[in-house]
């Protein structure tokens, strides 16, 4: 009389299955490592310090100060032409920004006070989103052709459609909710923008957008990225 009361064939099967199910869980763990996302750098987390937006890993090996008015179509320029290689070096970490937004075209808003809501903006979602890769592609948002307003322009965008960029760059409905009421809390756009100035204006030539790798300041539509480790 055999002892398993199951038979051979029922201990195989039951052997068996356990030893599909942990190569199952195997090849799970591996897609979950290998997956769609493998191998693609993860950027630092964003923050916002003062009048600064910390984009990218601090221990990059490039490092710069970039100022930019969200008005200006020479920072516009400067963001759609290099935006997509400056987010690559952002999420390989090899990019680290201290982006100082300035608000001396502000006057040239059909608002009146765009530059320091779009400032304003720029720092909320840096702070909900604590992610380096929304908070550039926010900022790439913002300084799109078919976004970025004109300079004596009729029309800038309201705080719905800056909170609408923030949606599309992938911030969370926190961030977008604080954009919408446009309260200057915890941050005022307005006096972020105004004390990066001085700043800006103690390089020779004070022009948007600028670059300062190592205190040298550099036109920020030159081949300034050449100049990085890649």
């Amino acid at each position: 009389m055999n002892a398993n009361p199951h038979g051979p064939g029922t201990a195989n099967r039951s052997a068996y299955r356990t030893i599909h199910l942990l190569l199952l869980a195997g090849l799970l763990t591996l897609a979950f490592m290998w997956g769609p996302g493998a191998g693609r750098a993860q950027a630092a987390p964003a923050s916002s310090t003062g009048d600064v937006l910390s984009i990218g890993d601090p221990a990059a090996p490039g490092q710069i100060d970039l100022y930019l008015d969200p008005l200006c179509p020479y920072s516009g320029k400067m963001v759609r032409d290099q935006g997509a290689e400056i987010g690559r070096r952002i999420a390989d970490g090899k990019l680290h920004i201290n982006l100082r937004l300035v608000n001396f075209l502000e006057k040239y808003s059909a608002s009146g006070n765009y530059d320091s809501r779009a400032i304003y903006a720029a720092h909320i979602v840096a702070d909900h989103s604590q992610s380096s890769d929304i908070t550039w592609q926010f900022i790439e948002q913002i300084f799109a052709a078919d976004q970025q307003p004109k300079e004596e322009g009729e029309t800038d965008l309201s705080n719905d459609q800056l909170a609408g960029l923030a949606d599309r760059a992938g911030a969370p409905p926190s961030a977008q909710d604080m954009i919408k009421l446009g309260l200057p809390i915890p941050y005022d756009g307005h006096t972020i923008g105004a004390d990066n100035l001085p700043l800006l204006r103690a390089f020779p030539d004070p022009g948007v957008p600028l670059v300062a790798i190592d205190g040298n300041a550099v036109d920020g539509n030159s081949d300034w990225l050449d100049q990085l480790p890649r």
